[in-house]
């Protein structure tokens, strides 16, 4: 059985005797219905020392589950290629989907957007329970995938604030479009980071999809074939960190800058 991992909103250290939330406590005890003595994985997006990685650790009582923390153990589950996916903001589970998928494949910040064409309208108290249901379900995705650094999940902002927003460096920026004249494959950079405008169900219309060429965004496409808001995003990523992340080799490094 694999070890479990989880993710602790709180400080960890060595030694550290914790009490588990009751969501996790419920999910160790009584889904995975582990006793005493089992052994998990704990993780708080820290690492130690500027190290990324989780923590060992045991149950050492289930009512209430208890744990202590062990050694630190370090990981390279990052991709050395910095992603910020600016997402048009998406009805239901696609939206979950693509947030979910996005962190598998290693995504660093999501900033979600509303757009001429959004199908959802979040403000207030609906928008704040949306973005912590987001956060949640990034990281239940890191558990899963070894990651131990969730991503950034801002709040809901309007594309006209997404697109002054500050820049990493050597960062490309770009925007899908069918209509543009070169694919994703064939952009020629080596970026240290990639900044990703995806539009929601009805894609951008003319005049965003012009102001996001006026702030610095490069219009590129996936193909001959229009694709889903929830599937775009997961594809483009997939093809970045191809081309310049760590999906080529498995390692930090890629050969290639061409699929």
């Amino acid at each position: 059985m694999r070890i479990p991992r989880l993710f602790l909103d709180a400080p960890l250290s060595v030694g550290l005797h914790l009490d588990l939330p009751a969501e996790q406590a419920n999910y160790l005890t009584r889904v995975l219905r582990l006793r005493p003595g089992a052994e998990l994985r704990v993780f708080n997006g820290l690492g130690l020392n500027g190290q990324t990685g989780a923590f060992h650790a045991q149950l050492i009582q289930d009512k209430p589950a208890r744990i202590v923390v062990a050694q630190f153990i370090p990981s390279q589950t990052e991709s050395p290629l910095k992603t910020h996916l600016l997402q048009g903001v998406s009805r239901g589970e696609r939206m979950e989907y693509t947030i979910q998928k996005a962190v598998e494949l290693g995504i660093n910040r999501i900033t979600p957007i509303h757009t001429q064409r959004s199908m959802v309208s979040l403000d207030g108290e609906r928008a704040e329970r949306r973005l912590q249901r987001w956060i949640e379900i990034a990281r239940s995705a890191c558990e899963q995938c070894q990651r131990d650094i969730p991503p950034r999940i801002d709040p809901i902002i309007k594309l006209s604030q997404a697109l002054v927003l500050p820049r990493e460096e050597n960062e490309l920026a770009l925007t899908l479009d069918p209509e543009a004249v070169h694919p994703l494959t064939r952009v020629p950079a080596r970026p240290r980071a990639v900044r990703l405008l995806i539009g929601p169900e009805g894609g951008l219309d003319e005049n965003e999809i012009t102001a996001a060429r006026a702030a610095g965004f490069e219009g590129v496409r996936l193909g001959p074939r229009v694709l889903r808001t929830e599937t775009a995003g997961v594809v483009a990523l997939t093809v970045v960190q191809t081309l310049w992340g760590d999906l080529a080799t498995g390692s930090t490094e890629t050969e290639s800058g061409t699929l």
